[in-house]
């Protein structure tokens, strides 16, 4: 995600789906400040990695199953 802000009309569709249309009213600012700290990245992944670089493993529960 770019440092690019969101716009006005993203902002209002994002409250709108999460329900937060009322937040939006009363404090536009906050919401608008909140939602831009929340959509960027926490930080780059350490070295040469990307963030898609190890999927996450699936659970396989018959790997865990014993013959009796």
């Amino acid at each position: 995600m770019s440092d690019a802000s969101i716009s006005p009309e993203q902002l209002r569709q994002l409250c709108e789906q999460l329900g937060l249309q009322r937040a939006f009213k009363l404090y536009p600012d906050a919401v608008r400040a909140a939602a831009e700290r929340g959509l960027r990245p926490l930080g780059d992944p350490p070295g040469s990695h990307v963030a898609t670089a190890a999927p996450a493993a699936v659970f396989n529960p018959a790997r865990f199953e014993r013959d009796p």
